[in-house]
């Protein structure tokens, strides 16, 4: 990395806050030891991240096309797919590699750094800030810390260790404010994700006598409320949170059929589950997409989970 004069940083599809914030992060750290860097990604950057230092500056992969690259970095991305229209994007460049921290990563990179016992990609991202040589400016700090804080679920989650705490108090002395970042993220939300989650709350489903509980959205629920599939980012999380609840998928409708999230609490693997259908992610929380209308998907992946 260190070698390499042009670089491109692929985001995942449907970004959340640790590919974009780690993406930007690496990108001005690499800015500031003379490197030339891009941030790509299929999907725009989610209103909930667009203040993050360089969030303007993400394109998608169209604008970058016929640029030869020295090196491209997938970050945070688990598998090929999940970079999306970036692909080719990936593919051009001289090298290639991986860096991540999903468990079902499939290491397709020629260089694949992919860490499960890390929190966030963001934990990994700042030991390369580090091995480049750049300062820990208050702009890189705040993208890490919200890479942090968001697949932490704000250092809730059980995959909070003593490594991500550590990172976040090296975030934290580089002079950030996390008052403000913590109210942009968690305590204000537009009205139409509002709106979106209690769609998802008149959907809530309780089964396997309180075990599992789901919650689903179609896209006329998404045209109803105005809302972006973005704000249903956390929705899960309200399922999942329910006393007595094991188990929790959020199924919403999107054009290629229905994209699931899932959350669990020990010793359910939801990343296992999710592997039946093509998806991955981590042991207690996971994703994957079935082309099939809504009241298909839902009863297969029912039949897919087992809570006992």
């Amino acid at each position: 990395m260190k070698q390499a004069q042009r670089v491109v940083l692929i985001a995942h599809v449907s970004p959340d806050g640790d590919t974009l914030g780690s993406a930007l992060a690496l990108r001005l750290a690499l800015l500031a030891v003379g490197a030339v860097a891009d941030v790509v990604c299929q999907d725009a950057v989610p209103e909930l991240y667009a203040t993050l230092p360089g969030a303007g500056t993400v394109v998608p992969p169209e604008k970058v096309a016929g640029r030869v690259y020295d090196l491209a970095v997938a970050v945070d991305v688990s598998d090929a797919l999940r970079m999306g229209d970036c692909s080719p994007v990936f593919e051009a460049a001289r090298s290639r590699m991986v860096v991540d921290h999903h468990g079902t990563n499939t290491r397709f990179g020629e260089e694949n750094w992919v860490d499960p016992d890390a929190s966030a990609t963001g934990v990994l991202v700042l030991q390369l800030v580090r091995a480049l040589g750049a300062e820990l400016t208050p702009e890189i700090a705040r993208c890490l810390f919200v890479a942090l804080s968001t697949d932490t679920g704000h250092f809730q989650y059980q995959n909070t260790n003593a490594q991500a705490l550590r990172a976040a108090a090296d975030c934290v002395e580089a002079r950030i404010d996390v008052a403000q970042i913590t109210e942009g993220l968690y305590r204000e939300r537009p009205r139409a994700k509002t709106e979106l989650l209690a769609c998802a709350l008149r959907s809530l489903t309780f089964e396997r006598g309180g075990r599992l509980a789901y919650m689903k959205l179609s896209r006329a629920d998404f045209e109803r409320c105005g809302a972006s599939d973005a704000m249903s980012e956390g929705l899960i999380n309200y399922a999942i949170e329910t006393q007595g609840v094991k188990v929790a998928f959020l199924a919403r409708e999107n054009d290629a059929g229905v994209k699931f999230s899932l959350r669990s609490r020990p010793p359910y693997d939801v990343a296992a589950v999710c592997k039946r259908f093509g998806g991955g992610g981590h042991v207690f929380a996971a994703g994957c997409t079935i082309a099939a209308p809504l009241d298909e998907a839902i009863p297969a992946m029912l039949a897919a989970i087992d809570v006992g």
